[in-house]
This record gives C-alpha cells, sequence and structure tokens, in this order.
C-alpha cells in the first residue's frame, strides 16, 4: 500500500437528500447543511438516508454557495469510505503517472495534462522517446460483488472520449484508459444496463489494441493509497 496523495482532514456527517446533482443535504454537528457535490453519478447505492457522508469545509467561500464539499461515503456493507468526490482525479492519476515504479505506462519523459485533440479534450498527452500515449481517466465508485463497474449514469462524454482514443490508436500513437478503482474489486466491466453504447464502445475499443488499467485504490485517513493489485477486465 503506497500513497499517493493527502485529502487532509475530512469531517462526517449524515445524508439527508439530494435535490439535484450538484447539491447534497448533510446533517453535520446537527444542523442540515447545503453541501457540494462534485459527482455527476447517481451513486444512490452510496448516497441513500442516513449513510455516512465525508465532507471537507471549503476554503474560498467568498466564491462559492456552499461551505462544504462531499468527499467519501460508507458503503452498504459498512466496510469501506469511498471517495465520491472527481475533483480529485486529476490529482491521483497524474501523482500515478509520475510515480514511474507504479505507473502502468513506466517511465516516459513528459506528461502534459488536458490536451486538446480533434473536437475532444483528452486528460493526458505522455511522450515517451517519439511515442505519444493519450490517457483518458475514469473514476470507479460502484462496485457489486466485487466486480466494479461504470458508468452508473449514461455518459455522452465517456463514449466521445473512446471514440478518440480508438481513432489515436488507429493512426498510429498508443491510446489507453485509466480505470481508478475507489472500491475493493477483483474484476471489472462496463455496465451495460446504464450505457449500452459505452460498454460496446469499450470493448470495441479493447479489442483494436486501446489499453485499459483498473488501478485499485483505497481511502483511509484522509489519504488515497495505492494498492498493488490486479484487476480483471471481464
Amino acid at each position: 500500500m503506497k500513497k499517493i496523495y493527502d485529502i487532509g482532514k475530512i469531517e462526517i456527517g449524515k445524508f439527508v437528500d439530494r435535490p439535484n446533482r450538484f447539491i447534497a443535504e448533510i446533517e453535520i454537528n446537527n444542523k442540515v447543511e447545503k453541501c457540494h457535490v462534485h459527482d455527476s453519478g447517481r451513486i444512490r447505492e452510496l448516497l441513500f438516508q442516513g449513510n455516512e457522508v465525508g465532507v471537507k469545509r471549503a476554503t474560498n467561500l467568498e466564491k462559492r454557495k456552499t461551505a462544504f464539499d462531499v468527499i467519501s461515503a460508507l458503503t452498504q456493507e459498512k466496510d469501506e469510505r469511498v471517495l465520491i468526490n472527481s475533483s480529485f482525479h486529476r490529482y491521483i492519476s497524474e501523482n500515478i503517472l509520475k510515480d514511474f515504479d507504479i505507473s502502468p505506462f513506466g517511465e516516459v519523459d513528459s506528461i502534459k495534462a488536458e490536451v486538446k485533440i480533434g473536437d475532444s479534450r483528452l486528460d493526458y498527452l505522455l511522450a515517451s522517446g517519439d511515442k505519444k500515449i493519450w490517457i483518458e481517466v475514469k473514476g470507479v465508485s460502484l462496485s457489486e460483488d466485487k466486480v466494479a463497474k461504470f458508468p452508473d449514469a449514461p455518459s455522452t462524454r465517456a463514449c466521445k472520449h473512446l471514440k478518440e482514443l480508438i481513432k489515436l490508436k488507429e493512426s498510429g500513437d498508443r491510446a489507453a484508459v485509466m480505470l481508478l478503482v475507489f472500491r475493493d474489486s477483483d474484476k471489472f466491466r462496463p455496465k451495460y444496463e446504464t450505457d449500452e453504447e459505452f460498454s460496446k464502445l469499450f470493448y470495441e475499443a479493447k479489442s483494436k489494441g486501446v489499453e485499459i488499467y483498473p488501478i485499485q485504490l483505497r481511502l483511509e485517513d484522509g489519504a488515497i493509497y495505492y494498492i498493488e493489485k490486479k484487476i480483471e477486465i471481464i
């Protein structure tokens, strides 16, 4: 287990309601607070009435309407705290890529973030010699019977990224998807029940040589840890 990123102090509250995709009402210290949700997924298996959630106090209060951000939620089995704030995905993935001992791509010459290609913007462009590696990062918070699944809501954006990665692979570059798996899982599959197009594109991309890397992570004591573990794609 290797520490990847420090989130900092997380306070505990109880989930009350989610009136829209961006706001959750959380009871913190016996007071219901409106908290920002930085996750477009439904995550109903984690955000349900009375469940324990982790929140973090915001620092830039003059620029926002909520004083807290939702960070994590306890699983129904009460055995894991799961990161459900996608604003941290960039920092976590970048720290993995910069650590050549654990990065799926090993040592590279350069790492550029948020790179525009065609009508898309992909998370990373790595350069290794004269070879380019294009990478898109997805966070996975849903896991059922140790099978991690993505997405938990239809995602036209994710489909667009897969199409772009397929084109880049066909042009001769390397292309890859990093799946940040935040629940203990042994396997991964696309959740076709939610987004059939994504599922089809996922397997098409894989068959055409787009590399898929599920990476096991864990939230513990306010930090994200890398777990060395192979997650099978089924």
